[in-house]
């Protein structure tokens, strides 16, 4: 098998995988609330799951891969008036990408993805700097995907680009796909649609979810995701993820 986990690994095997030219994955989330009806870990779960996805498509490819534990915490302070949510300062994410990539980077990887799904604008634009700032100081290519760019953000669907994504259709259909029994199908199924454009209400001046009109910390449809829908959302993300790899 082509796709590992580093966490699983002995050192002599991941010097033997940096050196045969796998690639790195490290996934990237946050610990915030998801509303009422999924856990504070869905943006990591999401972002593993993408390394799983994406390490499959590179071994059908033939290319080796190695996913790192996942950085679990980030800027989150859209999320921070909800009980479990854990925010870092943007100099204090930025140092913590920067080092992990890097040092992946040192030990003879010469391709690292931050695989990001903590979707907070403060907190993707850290991970991106993180990631050219650990290129710049190793020589090795270093990207964070970024599926919010064309033509990923379109397919990605209304609710994703200019509705409130977070955990409504968008991210409850990918829980659905990845992690079933992480999702309250009671609460889930009760939730009224709440149709927020939460792009604009952040750029109208709201700093936090209650600002934008999210008292549970959820907007867009959750009643309404489907393990399909999280298929084709995944498919699009490792599509996303893949593009990074290229100079």
């Amino acid at each position: 098998m082509s796709a590992h986990l580093a966490s699983t690994l002995t050192w002599p095997k991941v010097k033997a995988l940096a050196d045969g030219g796998a690639v790195a994955l490290l996934p990237v989330g946050s610990t915030e609330a998801h509303g009422p009806h999924l856990p504070l870990s869905v943006d990591v779960v999401i972002a593993e799951e993408v390394c799983r996805r994406t390490a499959a498509r590179l071994s059908a490819k033939g290319l080796a891969s190695v996913t790192f534990p996942a950085v679990a915490y980030g800027l989150t302070d859209f999320a921070g008036p909800f009980a479990g949510t854990v925010s870092l300062t943007a100099e204090v994410t930025s140092g913590l990408l920067e080092g992990v990539l890097a040092d992946i980077a040192r030990h003879g990887f010469k391709r690292v993805l931050a695989v990001n799904h903590h979707l907070e604008p403060a907190h993707f634009r850290v991970v991106k700097d993180a990631a050219a700032k650990a290129a710049k100081a190793t020589g090795a290519h270093i990207a964070a995907a970024d599926h919010r760019k064309p033509p990923f953000g379109e397919r990605l669907g209304e609710e994703f680009m200019r509705g409130g994504s977070h955990a409504g259709n968008y991210e409850t259909s990918l829980m659905l796909a990845a992690a079933p029994h992480l999702v309250n199908e009671a609460e889930r199924a009760k939730l009224p649609t709440l149709a927020v454009d939460l792009p604009a209400r952040i750029k109208a001046g709201a700093k936090n979810f209650l600002e934008a009109g999210g008292p549970l910390a959820y907007f867009g449809a959750p009643a309404e995701a489907s393990v399909a829908e999280g298929e084709r959302l995944f498919a699009i993300l490792v599509d996303a993820t893949l593009a990074a790899l290229e100079p």
